[in-house]
This record gives structure tokens, sequence and C-alpha cells, in this order.
């Protein structure tokens, strides 16, 4: 379908000036897909002898999409490189719905100019999974002698799936560091199902050149659980020279998961504060299944350098962390940093073994002790109803931070905090205008009605 507008467009693509028709592409360009009418018109254009007609018309026909892949690939039977070169950028911008253009692709990855073929692999990159017919020829261009078109066909096969891994591992020994780089890229990219590449990336983790040892640990990491066997590599990569290296050993160990804990607990006792800190955090990021760690993470709540990360690894852990509670009592004491909010969210996560304690913390004659223990509690969801009672007597307290967390905590529990609804009442007389309207919240939730109260919300 076309339009008069449309018409007019493509007359002025024939027009003598070639700015005249390099505004008419562009024109059409602004259309995309409205302009499929353009499309043997804008075909033409690409046969102009102005470089920057055949610019504009390659552009509109890669907005217009799916309509012009035909006639892109025609003209990529020309023997101007720079048109084919256009026609393949309009390809790319296409994408995955080029999928028709992929044997035509294929066959332009043995053009007898780099250029072309450097273009040709990042179009196929663009389309991505389905254009896996054209994996036999991407593998032969990973052995291109020109190291850009090495580099996109490695970054094309990351998109390919287990079959592209044999010569991805291949090209981790390329003489060029980018190459590399690329195929390591690729082969995160490709995840699980690269775990054959393990004994390659490992390899690569000792790679002289820092972004290879870097793209390399992450890429172990992406393969997950069945990277197991590289945990000493990644261990040892904790201590390399390059700062991002080592933050991806130890983001990638945690990924690894259960497999890399006995490692993990090793280096805690790192004499390097960075190393122990990433430990730690892989710790956390493993989670339950990491509570042989709990006791080595429990001394690590006196390291001023890591007991704030260390109490969000316990929380991370949970239930587990029980044998933590006493240490992490006394960290949320501290009024100094960071670490007394992270232990008392840390004692909400472990639930009912830290009940006992924040109970008695509530009594306590600190306001910042008595806050995160609230703190804990709003985390605890209902296995705070051991605390109502307590909870209640501190909708009296003289600070009204206090007596807006015990209201914030007992509306946490709903309906569970029933034994507080006299308390509750009373607190609807509050002279603060933020513990009022959470004390209604509480008590809507307490009687079943949904959240939304009618009372606006305090800023």
């Amino acid at each position: 379908m076309t339009t008069p507008e449309i018409e007019r467009l493509i007359e002025r693509l024939s027009d003598k000036d070639p700015s005249v028709r390099r505004s008419a592409a562009e024109a059409l360009g602004k259309l995309g897909p409205q302009a499929q009418a353009a499309v043997p018109a804008l075909g033409k254009a690409l046969r102009d002898d102005n470089a920057h007609v055949v610019f504009d018309a390659a552009f509109a026909l890669g907005r217009i999409g799916t309509a012009a892949v035909p006639v892109l690939v025609d003209s990529l039977g020309e023997k101007s490189i720079h048109m084919r070169a256009r026609a393949l950028d309009a390809i790319r911008m296409i994408g995955h719905r080029a999928v028709d253009a992929v044997p035509a692709l294929a066959h332009q990855l043995r053009d007898t100019a780099g250029e072309i073929r450097c273009y040709a692999a990042e179009a196929l990159r663009k389309i991505g999974r389905a254009a896996k017919d054209a994996i036999p020829e991407l593998m032969l261009a990973l052995k291109d002698e020109k190291v850009d078109v090495r580099r996109a066909a490695a970054e094309a096969l990351g998109d390919m799936g287990a079959e592209a891994v044999g010569p991805l591992c291949n090209a981790l020994k390329d003489n060029d560091p980018n190459v590399r780089f690329d195929a390591a890229f690729a082969l995160g990219r490709i995840g699980p199902a690269a775990s054959g590449a393990v004994p390659a990336l490992m390899e690569s983790v000792k790679d002289d050149v820092d972004s290879v040892r870097y793209i390399a640990a992450e890429a172990l990491g992406n393969i997950g659980p069945a990277a197991e066997v590289a945990v000493p590599v990644l261990t040892k990569a904790l201590k390399d020279n390059g700062s991002e290296v080592r933050a991806a050993a130890a983001k990638s160990l945690g990924r690894i998961g259960k497999g890399a804990v006995p490692a993990l607990i090793g280096t805690l006792s790192d004499e390097d504060a960075r190393v122990r800190r990433r430990a730690v955090i892989a710790l956390g990021r493993i989670g339950a299944d990491a509570k042989e760690a709990v006791p080595a993470l429990t001394e690590l709540l006196e390291d001023k350098t890591v007991r704030t990360q260390a109490a969000d690894a316990l929380r991370e852990i949970g239930s587990a962390a029980a044998g933590a509670v006493p240490k992490l009592i006394e960290a949320m004491k501290d009024e100094s940093g960071d670490v007394s909010r992270a232990a008392a969210e840390a004692l909400g996560a472990i639930g009912s073994a830290a009940v006992s304690p924040l109970r008695k913390a509530l009594a306590s004659d600190s306001t910042h002790v008595k806050l995160r223990a609230l703190t804990a509690f709003t985390h605890m969801g209902d296995t705070a109803k051991g605390a109502v009672s307590d909870l209640a007597k501190c909708l009296q307290d003289e600070d009204e931070r206090v007596r807006f967390n015990a209201a914030r905590a007992l509306e946490k529990l709903g309906h569970e905090a029933k034994p507080a609804e006299a308390a509750l009442h009373a607190a609807l007389q509050d002279e603060d205008e933020d513990v009022r309207y959470w004390v209604g919240e509480a008590l809507k939730r307490i009687s079943g009605g949904n959240t939304s109260s009618g009372i606006i919300a305090p800023h």
C-alpha cells in the first residue's frame, strides 16, 4: 500500500540532484515499515553513484525491515564493495527478522574483501540463533587472516549454542588477545551448555592479558555448577593483580555454588582484606548451601574490613546461620558504620533462633538497639509473632521512631498481631502522623481488611 507522500518521495529518488535523492531516502527511512512500497526504488538507489545516497538508502531499507530483505540479498551479488557493505549494514539493522538472508550472509564470509567478511559475521550475530545454518562458515571465519573477522565470528558463535563450543575453545588460543577475549565472552554467553569449554577457560584464567583472564573467569561463572573443577583456579585468581579479575573470580565462585564453599572458607583467612571481602560476598551469593561457612563468617563479624559483608552473607544463609545469633546481636549494637543494619537484617532472616535475644533488645535503654531490633522483626515475617507483646509495649516508647517502627512491624504480622489490638487502638491517638498511619494499617490487617486505608501515606 502506498500514499501520495510515499509516491512523491519515490519519484524524488530519481532526481538529478543527489541532495534531493538523499533527503528522499532519509524521509522514507523515518517512515519505517510504512514505506514498504518504496523498497524496489530504494533497492535501485543502492546502486547510486553518490556514496551518501547509497548510505541513506541502505539505512531506509534497514528501517523498513523484513520486506526489504530480498532486495538487500540481491544487492550482495553486486561488485561494489561499498554497496554490499551498506546492504550488510541494513541486514544487521533488521536483525533476527532477516533470517532469510542467512545463506547469502554465510556465502559473504568467503568474500575476498575483509570488510565484507566482517560485516557478514556481524549481521549473522544480530540474527542470532536463527542463523545456526551458518555455523560451519563461522567456524572457518575463526581462522581468517583478519583479526576483525575472527572477532566478529567469535561474537556471532556466542549465540549459536553448544555446537560452537569446540571452535571457540580453539579461538581461546588465538594470537590476538581481542579474539581470545571475544571467544571467552561468547562461551560465557552460551552458559551451561558450554561445560565442555571449562578446561580451556581454566587455562585462559592464566592468560597474560588482564582482560582475557577477567572474561574467562566470568565465563566459568556463567557455566555454573558444571565448572566446579575450576574452583582451585578461580580461588587462586582471587589474588590476581587485576582488580577486575579478582572480582570476576569471586562472583563466579558464588555462581558455581556449593562445590566452591570449602575453597572460599579457606580464603576467608587471607591476609588481603579485598580477597576476604570477595570470598564473603561469594558465600552470600551461594546462600543456604554455604552453611558450613557460618563459623568462619561469624568470626569475621569482628573484622572491621569485612564485617558488614559477613553479616550480609549470614543473612543470605538464613536459618542455618543460627549459631551466629549472639555475635550478630553484639554487631547490631554497633553505632558506627553499616554493620548494625546488616546484622539486624541477618537476625530477621535467621528467624526463630533470634526471637528471644531480640525481645531482650527491645527492652534496652539504647534507642539505637531498639530500632535495630525492630528492623529485625520487620524482616522476620510470621516468626515475629512471639514478640507481639514486646512490640505492643514499644508503641508507648518516648521516641517516635521506635513507635513508628513498632507499628510497621505489627502491620507486617497482620492477623498474628491481634494480641496487640488494644495497644494499637490506643496508639491511634499518637501525636505523630506517621505512627497513626501505620497503626491504622496494622488494625486493618488484623481485621482482615485490605491494606488500602484511605489514609494518605506519610511522606
